[in-house]
């Protein structure tokens, strides 16, 4: 038996045959923001982790003087002479530095720390956010003049980080006595 066609209409022609071709690459801004943000949240979640590390560091290790413990443009100058003429200051008990507020007021002042024990002591700034920042070492006897600001509260402790005294700094000169 012999097939017959179907009956194909004039100019039929089959459809042509292609070669896969992958879609072009889209040129979609909206990826490259995707990017930005991941790459910048990656950024902030290794700034955390630095800042935890940081924070996480012993507070009472000699660090470097801080430079900014007085506000920007107001210079203390040198101190003044006379340290012994100079008031004393109260000495506030050891646990105090909580308490006393240490907000500067902008007027420069200096103390002068004398440690007459017969150990040595360690002399910090408490800074606004409560952290106690290493300026001097005082071995008995010794003494020194420390530029600092009206309401800053200092704190003087043994070299383990014991508190033994803390003063607040006054508008004028004054002297403080560690005994």
């Amino acid at each position: 038996m012999t097939e017959i066609p179907p009956d194909v209409p004039p100019g039929y022609q089959p459809p042509p045959v292609y070669a896969y071709q992958p879609p072009p690459p889209r040129n979609d801004r909206r990826n490259l923001g995707l990017i930005i943000l991941v790459a910048v949240l990656g950024l902030l979640v290794v700034a955390g982790g630095a800042l935890v590390v940081l924070r996480a560091a012993p507070a009472d290790e000699p660090a470097a003087q801080p430079v900014a413990a007085a506000p920007a443009g107001d210079p203390v100058g040198a101190a003044p002479t006379g340290a012994a003429d100079w008031p004393e200051l109260e000495v506030h008990p050891a646990g105090a530095e909580l308490i006393l507020q240490g907000h500067a007021q902008n007027t420069a002042t200096w103390i002068h720390f004398t440690n007459e024990t017969a150990g040595t002591v360690v002399v910090k700034w408490v800074g606004y956010d409560q952290q106690r920042i290493f300026y001097q070492e005082l071995a008995p006897g010794e003494s020194y003049d420390q530029p600092t600001y009206l309401g800053h509260v200092w704190i003087v402790t043994r070299p383990d980080g014991t508190p033994f005294a803390v003063f607040e700094a006054t508008g004028e000169p004054s002297r403080a006595t560690i005994r």
